[in-house]
């Protein structure tokens, strides 16, 4: 009977409403990355401009009519230093893909988090279906990667703080894609 019930349930948590990690940084070629695509309006570039040991919470947003969240990056006082600089935070978000080009005029110190928020414009590539059967396995399997020199993804370790938001802490600026490996 035991075994039935342990059975039933299942070994893995909903995708939904957890703070479940990914499994182990991984670096995958970026040619063996299936990339979650999205639709709609895309958001514009942004560059915010603030003063180093504040904290700072920037929001991407699709374009209109609907003007949802795309993703959101935010900054705790430590993540610049305490210096009183002013920094410039410059985000290019990539075209048809959840991913963003970020650069900053003062060195990244880490802390920073990047959520992605997917909810209304998530679309699983047709390749995603064939490789992991549904959308909701493909969903599971998404992680946060870095893109590094050479054409390399480094997928970090990733959370799900609420349905359809994926997030990773981030150590310098750079250039982060959602994705899972083919």
């Amino acid at each position: 009977m035991l075994w039935l019930l342990t059975a039933a349930c299942g070994g893995r948590a909903a995708s939904g409403g957890g703070e479940h990690p990914t499994p182990r940084p991984r670096v995958i070629p970026l040619a063996r990355a299936i990339l979650l695509e999205t639709a709609g309006s895309p958001p514009p570039d942004t560059s915010v401009t603030f003063i180093a040991g504040e904290p700072r919470t920037i929001i991407l947003r699709h374009g209109p009519p609907d003007n949802v969240v795309f993703a959101e990056l935010v900054f705790p006082p430590h993540a610049f230093g305490d210096s009183g600089l002013a920094v410039r935070v410059d985000l290019h978000p990539r075209p048809g893909v959840y991913g963003v080009d970020l650069a900053t005029t003062v060195p990244l110190r880490g802390g920073a988090t990047i959520v992605f928020k997917y909810a209304r414009y998530f679309s699983a590539p047709a390749r995603a279906r064939a490789v992991y059967g549904s959308d909701v396995a493909f969903e599971r399997a998404l992680a946060v990667g870095e893109l590094q020199p050479g054409g390399m993804l480094n997928l970090l370790p990733s959370t799900r703080p609420t349905p359809d938001n994926l997030s990773a802490v981030i150590q310098a600026a750079g250039s982060f894609l959602v994705a899972a490996p083919e």
